[in-house]
């Protein structure tokens, strides 16, 4: 427990501890990198994706590991921050760094980092995002947990956080998405993750493709479940402004129900199967995965448009079944009801073909039923 002078206390109790020893055997973990990595971290950097590495090793080897992984490029420099004694020296050396044109690796080592989380952490933080790639080298697990809880609340940005050991469990949790390998070294990591791969070459499937499908998928069936339960309600809004504000029901409370469940699920819903694009393409082109960065599939833009298409289809079915089909001798509310509905249900099949990349056996399924279905409960109407 002393705090003073600790290494030289540490040396001088190992020094009276180890005499007379005899050496038995060796034991050790080689420590080398898995297949794929280098091409993995590559793919990675071109879908726009900044790469840190959070390591305990020293920085010789940290340095090694980064060039060896292609975490850095040969032409690149590394800019290092060791053996921060003070926080005069913290200060230069972040000054230095401003001063750089963000190409570099920045190298710091634990001591360095504590000093820089302690006095400087936004500041810091700031000139490693815009950084290439940084290593960090000498890290503790709650250092780990610091870096990523200050990307996430500082920064603003979206941290994913991949480890193999029980030092890694705190970065994991703490991040927004933890992925954990199998190892060595043990199965904690894996077990406390959000997802486990059991290589690191497949996190490229892992983000590219089956992230980019989670994205678009669920963006999409968002939006139509927003357009399904307005349009419905922009026609009752528009039928009792027409009968001058009278509450009367356009569709009984079975066919609303039958709207939701029956006759619109199953194509919404089938939407999950849509690919925009192959997995091929996905893989080779990670460029693409940029385009997802920004958020254009689902944001306040997109909802607004989903929700002017939800009340222009409403106000058009209701003023055309009322003003251009409507005749005193052959047309009633019930003839009204089954128009509008009708209407209504192909309005909602179609915009969900319209949206459709890539055609599913069930999908044709799902739109099939949800188009005949109708036909089989006219006695409803």
């Amino acid at each position: 427990t002393q705090r003073h002078n600790r290494k030289e206390a540490m040396a001088a109790a190992q020094s009276s501890i180890e005499r007379a020893l005899e050496l038995v055997g060796l034991t050790g973990v080689e420590d080398k990198l898995q297949d794929n990595v280098r091409e993995s971290l590559e793919k990675l950097r071109h879908a726009g994706i900044r790469i840190w590495m959070l390591t305990g090793d020293k920085v010789e080897t940290a340095v090694c590991i980064a060039v060896s992984s292609r975490l850095a490029e040969r032409s690149q420099q590394f800019f290092t921050i060791t053996g921060l004694a003070s926080v005069a020296d913290a200060s230069k050396r972040l000054n230095a760094l401003r001063r750089r044109n963000g190409e570099d690796v920045v190298v710091v080592d634990g001591s360095s980092l504590q000093i820089m989380l302690d006095n400087y952490p936004h500041e810091f933080m700031e000139q490693m995002c815009r950084a290439s790639s940084a290593v960090a080298c000498r890290c503790s697990p709650t250092q780990k947990a610091a870096i990523a809880r200050l990307v996430q609340n500082q920064m603003k940005k979206r941290v994913a956080a991949i480890g193999d050991g029980g030092n890694d469990v705190s970065m994991i949790q703490r991040a927004n998405v933890g992925i954990g390998i199998p190892g060595k070294e043990g199965q904690q990591a894996s077990l406390a993750a959000d997802f486990s791969i059991l290589t690191f070459s497949h996190l490229n499937r892992l983000l590219l493709w089956h992230g980019r499908n989670s994205y678009k998928r669920a963006a999409r069936l968002s939006q139509f479940i927003v357009h399904r339960g307005l349009i419905i309600a922009t026609i009752q809004i528009v039928h009792c402004a027409m009968y001058y504000y009278a509450a009367v029901a356009v569709y009984n409370s079975w066919i609303q129900v039958g709207y939701a469940t029956l006759f619109t699920m199953l194509p919404v819903f089938s939407l999950v199967l849509d690919e925009d694009i192959s997995e091929w393409v996905a893989d080779t082109y990670p460029e693409l995965y940029r385009e997802l960065r920004k958020g254009r599939s689902l944001n306040t833009k997109s909802f607004l448009t989903w929700v002017f298409k939800s009340v222009y289809q409403g106000t058009v079915i209701m003023v055309i079944s009322i003003f251009v089909l409507w005749d005193d001798h052959y047309f009633t509310t019930m003839h009204l009801s089954a128009i509008s509905f009708s209407a209504l249900v192909f309005t909602e099949l179609i915009m969900i073909a319209a949206e459709i990349h890539k055609w599913h056996y069930l999908m044709i399924l799902a739109e099939a039923f949800s188009t005949f279905y109708p036909r089989a409960s006219k006695r409803y109407w």
